[in-house]
């Protein structure tokens, strides 16, 4: 009887640094696995966790109230004593136009001011570098603003100071949370004093009030009581907003990516277990003759399973330590720059609990799981069974595919015994094909997924706005007037006056929301709506509207429903019927649209227009910049003050910013399953190399040269890797098709307008390649070194 505990350890000892080599490469296929799914697991932990805790330190507000005409700090020091307000934050927030210096067009730019900002007690925004507060005619960017203003802390800016120009320097950074990123939003968001806002717009009063509540569940009470109280002093409440303060701004980004790295996980964690099971049972075929003399020395089938037993865990726990430093690293990593990418900074890089718990889960429990079957049916054979295995490893080739292909005819007799050793063991050339081609297909349905990300892109914008530049009036201007003098630019092709102004709208159940209305001529060339349900707009309609679908979905709203657009002071309330429903990505997705003769009914008003849309003849960048400071130029000429002007390049940059985390993570994660499909062919064929050593000696025996065998194996490696060439080039498209949809629906509620990557294809089959030589040459050359007696005496 054998002395189970010592011979098992010293056995398992032996295995593992007897063959250095293959214990190397099976604890490092086992890694790549735990490293797929670690990194996903630590990059959700780490973004998630942090961008909440971030959020939450600023105090983000429960009710948000906006008065147009302002509060005083006395107003405010008010609502702070109503029972269940815990903070109350006035903030002055006013939208007004600066230029360089060595420039003429204006852009837009948002203004901030505060009571004191140093004391900010909600929506807090925090000093980040230089001067903080500012003092008069000093401002303090925003970090994320920098870029979109093209500008360093030092430099000076030209301000519009109620139609006077005066200079600014920027003097520091701050670090905004409450909001979307200046990319985003459009323009360029800055902090400056009480005096300084006095000057740009006239009064210093606070038009933004931010409330914190002591009971979550009575904000919209509590709301309704600071309104009536705001009222009941004079004031106009144009818009009352309730805030979750577990939802960061960019939200919608987040839940995208956390189903992502869900889909991509399940995929990585499919992957690890087929590289797994292959790897594990190649080990066990190659130690029958061992398991033969094991039994025959009076081992039984529980013995010899708890000895190989041991052995994998002794893989799976060397696989883990190799691969969870460096799957908690890339994931801390990762997650760092896709938090850069939306404004946020994450705390010190610490390990993340449920990647570590997962990756020893994946690592420890996934080769005991794999090696089931492979151990089950390895212990369980008999000694004559295990003794009489010629050494050639990997099966004999008698099955129906090594018939078939035998019956290939005129092959070099290299190429003819690669064909049929490739299909010599069908398990193992299954599981190898499925690790490879579902890495292949993936790798293919992420690339997939950007292609038809920037294809749905491409058709909702410039198939949509069919203008080139957007130019926006300093004051109200006749239409006809601004029209006619546009269309005598020699490249201005053709020019329609537009409505754009955010209003209030009123839905039945007595919510009121910020939209932005948009009202053009009934006969636009430029617009094309993309109707998801309704109809467009029809020159006889009578206060007909159609919204977005996002935000008619948030909101429930429905064809027919009636709602009241509240445009201002000015003007009276209105109702007005749904009639259709938009996709449309401008402004956040609150787009509404109206018929520009209704509106203009509305609004008591004819031939009357503060923004102009232009279509150039020439639609590259540089060519829409420079007629469109030509134009600036001309109605200057001309008597009429242009506010600021945008490009529809910086409107698609404007969409298309948030997304482009997306972009990043998709790209980076393609790059890591091609990594775990190529490290799995490597190991497979590494492993078939060293239990094939026998047959290698036996070749070389009867006049086979180097040459030859690596011939033969490197052919074998290039048979596989083009057959699961074409098995994920079937697979992708499924899979493209439903990643896309799926992330289609998650980003903008409609899936993707799909387009194949059909680059990704040339990408994967050079990727194959190369990994199916490297994975082949490498060890065919070290077993072509070894002498025909080194060979024939291989255990």
């Amino acid at each position: 009887m054998l002395d189970s505990l010592h011979t098992i350890r010293f056995k398992t000892l032996r295995d593992l640094w007897g063959n250095r080599g293959r214990t190397l490469l099976v604890a490092l296929s086992i890694a790549i696995g735990v490293i797929g799914i670690g990194m996903i697991i630590a990059t959700w932990d780490v973004l998630t966790s942090d961008i909440r805790r971030r959020y939450g330190d600023i105090n983000p507000a429960h009710i948000e109230l906006v008065v147009p005409k302002g509060v005083t700090q006395d107003g405010i020091e008010n609502l702070a004593k109503m029972p269940g307000v815990t903070a109350a934050q006035g903030r002055a927030v006013f939208s007004g136009r600066y230029r360089h210096a060595d420039e003429s067009a204006w852009r837009t730019i948002e203004f901030i001011a505060f009571n004191d900002p140093n004391a900010q007690t909600v929506n807090k925004i925090v000093p980040e570098s230089g001067t903080f507060p500012p003092a008069r005619w000093q401002l303090v960017a925003e970090r994320a603003s920098l870029d979109e203003m093209d500008a360093r802390v030092g430099d000076t800016i030209i301000v519009d100071a109620m139609g006077h120009e005066h200079t600014i320097q920027i003097v520091g950074t701050a670090h905004q949370q409450d909001d979307v990123m200046a990319s985003v939003k459009g323009n360029p968001i800055v902090i400056v004093s009480l005096e300084t806002m006095q000057q740009l717009q006239g009064n210093d009063r606070f038009n933004t009030i931010y409330l914190t509540v002591n009971d979550f569940d009575q904000r919209a009470v509590i709301a309704d009581a600071a309104r009536a109280r705001l009222e009941k002093s004079g004031y106009t409440v144009s818009r009352v907003t309730l805030h979750d303060p577990a939802i960061h701004p960019t939200q919608d980004v987040l839940d995208v990516l956390l189903l992502v790295m869900g889909i991509l996980g399940v995929l990585s964690l499919l992957l690890s277990g087929l590289l797994v099971t292959n790897t594990i049972g190649a080990l066990v075929t190659q130690q029958i003759k061992q398991i033969g003399v094991m039994k025959a020395l009076g081992a039984d089938t529980w013995l010899v399973i708890r000895a190989y037993a041991l052995t994998v865990l002794a893989f799976g726990l060397l696989g883990t330590l190799l691969g969870s430093p460096i799957a908690e690293r890339t994931g801390y990593q990762l997650a760092k720059y896709l938090a850069g990418k939306i404004n946020v900074d994450l705390y010190a890089y610490r390990p993340s609990t449920p990647a570590m718990m997962t990756m020893a889960l994946v690592g420890l429990l996934v080769p005991f799981i794999a090696a089931a079957k492979p151990l089950w049916e390895g212990a369980g054979i008999t000694v004559r069974q295990a003794i009489s295995d010629y050494g050639l490893g990997g099966g004999n080739g008698d099955n129906a595919l090594s018939r078939i292909l035998g019956r290939v005819q005129n092959l070099p007799r290299e190429w003819a015994l690669a064909l049929r050793n490739a299909v010599r063991v069908p398990d193992r050339l299954a599981l190898t094909l499925a690790t490879l081609a579902l890495g292949g297909a993936i790798f293919i349905a992420v690339l997939s997924v950007d292609a038809s990300f920037s294809n749905t892109i491409d058709n909702l914008l410039e198939g949509q706005y069919g203008m080139d530049t957007l130019i926006a009036f300093n004051k109200q201007q006749r239409s006809s007037k601004v029209v006619e003098l546009a269309q005598t630019h020699p490249e201005v092709k053709r020019a329609e006056a537009w409505y754009f102004a955010q209003a209030t709208m009123k839905l039945a159940s007595g919510q009121q929301v910020q939209v932005l209305v948009e009202a053009g001529p009934d006969n636009t060339q430029f617009y094309t709506p993309r109707l998801v349900a309704g109809r467009w707009l029809a020159p006889n309609d009578t206060n007909a509207i159609v919204v977005n679908r996002k935000w008619a979905e948030q909101e429930g709203v429905k064809l027919g429903d009636v709602v009241i657009l509240d445009l201002g002071d000015a003007y009276s309330e209105t109702e007005w019927v749904v009639v259709g429903v938009n996709q449309d990505l401008v402004q956040k997705q609150t787009s509404v649209f109206v018929s520009l003769d209704e509106l203009d009914r509305v609004m008591k008003r004819t031939d009357r227009t503060y923004t102009l849309e232009v279509a150039y003849t020439q639609h590259d960048a540089a060519s829409q910049k420079r007629i469109t400071n030509e134009l600036v130029t001309l109605f200057a000429q001309n008597g009429v003050d242009v506010f600021s002007t945008q490009i529809l390049g910086e409107i698609k940059r404007q969409v298309t910013s948030l997304y482009q985390i997306l972009v990043v993570f998709l790209l980076v994660m393609s790059f890591l399953i091609a990594l775990v499909g190529g490290i799995g062919l490597m190991g497979m064929m590494s492993i078939n190399v060293l239990e094939r050593s026998k047959e290698i000696g036996v070749m070389r025996a009867v006049g086979a040269d180097t040459r030859a065998i690596v011939q033969i194996f490197w052919g074998e490696s290039i048979v596989v890797t083009l057959m699961s060439f074409v098995v994920a080039l079937a697979l992708s498209v499924p899979l493209a098709r439903g990643m896309s949809r799926a992330v289609g629906m998650a980003f903008i509620q409609t899936p993707l307008d799909f387009a194949y990557a059909w680059h990704g294809i040339a990408y994967w089959f050079v990727i194959v390649m190369i990994v199916g030589t490297l994975a082949s040459i490498a060890p065919a050359l070290n077993a072509a070194n070894l002498s025909v007696r080194q060979s024939l005496s291989y255990e």
